[in-house]
């Protein structure tokens, strides 16, 4: 078992058996990303209003926020470094 630890933290973890299966989360959550960013452009209307509060231009927003809190997930699971556990 591979323990994934924050740099800042010693006390919050994401367990995971290989550095294979951290690869696999950073591919499935990217694929994630980048179906939200396509929804967003999808649901941005061709004509946008003055105040950008037009029911289409908030389904694209709130895609386009979906699609970064994805993307900030993955950035910070590629900064975490894997550290072996000790086994008892």
């Amino acid at each position: 078992m591979t323990k994934i630890q924050t740099a800042a933290s010693s006390n919050p973890s994401l367990t995971v058996s290989t550095e294979d299966e951290k690869e696999q989360w950073i591919q499935i959550l990217t694929a994630a990303a980048n179906y939200h960013w396509d929804m967003s452009g999808q649901f941005e209307p061709d004509i946008k209003t003055s105040d950008q509060r037009g029911e289409m231009e908030q389904v694209a927003k709130v895609h386009r926020g979906w699609a970064r809190a994805i993307q900030e997930s993955v950035q910070l699971i590629r900064f975490w470094k894997a550290e072996k556990e000790e086994e008892e």
